[in-house]
């Protein structure tokens, strides 16, 4: 059973018109206009669906800022659609991906208490912001100097500004930081016993646990240094040309693996891989022929439920599609239909698959 099944074409339809719908309610970058118009230009079901979604959930103002792809709005004949149980599950999925974007939970600010300084952490630095999401949601910070953070599921990070530097530590979960530029003051994102450095960029890091981590660049270039090495950086010695050589460099399209605090070969990724990767800013999840168990360790992410595979049989098989973070029911059915894969949830909450007699 190895494999590779893309299935629920239509729905896959729908799912990518709720992120379009969704995407031009908080307007669109000229990047992805074009990439709209390459959708639309693919179907004409996608211009149909589009504007199906659009009527269904009242986003017509949304669609008027692109009017030149399309007949005006107020021209469309209103789209009738008798949904069976499938199409009312996609209908409440897209329902699930606009209202993500207009009503994202926000992060819970805390104030922390005073810690023990890190390494980085300069004396005239203000009081640390602690920022952190829950399991299942995600969402965006505006920092006082114009750097953007979005924070993934059941992440936590304090922010501490200083004269000399802006440090983020991240705690747990994943970060996405668009970083707004300040020579003289340096972004760095402290992840275990690494820091990662930038000064203009964005970047994206996924703290899996203590030790072990993933960076990927979308814009600009940034260093990962050791924490040791970044508390004496201004001091001259004859081992400093060592350690620099130690740094690693990455940009935009690289990603850089750090096992045990050991760093793998940076390697280059395209951009669907990276959009894929990065989904998770829409509240979606993208497989392209993972293993079921890899894609239930992340989908495990953004739910308290936990997965068990207790059939060897159904361990080899790959699934590819586009889920809703956190909609288990829609993986398991997904699964039972193609796969033939049964679910049974046990009284302490796990959820055991195995190939349905």
């Amino acid at each position: 059973m190895s494999n590779i099944y893309q299935f629920q074409t239509e729905s896959q339809i729908y799912d990518d018109a709720s992120l379009w719908i969704a995407r031009l309610d908080r307007g669109l970058s000229d990047e992805e206009t074009e990439a709209l118009r390459h959708w639309l230009s693919l179907s004409p079901k996608h211009k149909d669906c589009l504007l199906e979604m659009a009527h269904l959930w009242d986003r017509m103002d949304s669609l008027s800022v692109l009017s030149e792809l399309f007949d005006p709005p107020a021209a469309q004949a209103p789209v009738r659609r008798t949904f069976g149980r499938t199409g009312w599950a996609v209908a409440a999925s897209v329902l699930l991906v606009v209202l993500a974007v207009k009503l994202l939970v926000p992060a819970t600010l805390v104030q922390a208490p005073t810690p023990t300084p890190s390494p980085l952490q300069a004396s005239s630095g203000t009081s640390n912001t602690l920022y952190e999401t829950g399991i299942g949601a995600h969402s965006t910070v505006n920092l006082p100097d114009g750097t953007r953070m979005l924070l993934n599921t059941n992440t936590q990070v304090s922010v501490t500004y200083s004269e000399h530097q802006r440090l983020l530590i991240l705690k747990k979960g994943e970060l996405l930081v668009e970083v707004a530029h300040d020579k003289q003051r340096p972004l760095r994102v402290q992840v275990g016993d690494k820091v990662v450095e930038a000064v203009g960029t964005a970047f994206n890091v996924y703290l899996k646990d203590e030790a072990n981590f993933d960076v990927i660049v979308t814009e600009g270039r940034v260093k990962v240094k050791a924490l040791a090495d970044m508390a004496d950086s201004s001091i001259e010695s004859p081992t400093q040309a060592d350690r620099v050589q130690e740094f690693q460099e990455l940009g935009r399209g690289e990603k850089l693996s750090v096992r045990e605090s050991q760093a793998v070969a940076v390697e280059t990724i395209g951009a669907t891989v990276i959009h894929d990767r990065l989904s998770w800013r829409d509240g979606n999840l993208v497989f392209r022929g993972e293993t079921l168990q890899d894609a239930l360790d992340q989908l495990s992410r953004y739910t308290p439920e936990n997965f068990k595979v207790v059939d060897p049989r159904i361990s080899d098989v790959r699934i590819a599609g586009l889920y809703k973070a956190g909609d288990v029911d829609g993986l398991l059915l997904a699964l039972k239909e193609n796969f033939n894969i049964a679910s049974m949830r046990s009284t302490d909450g796990v959820i055991e698959l195995s190939l349905q007699q």
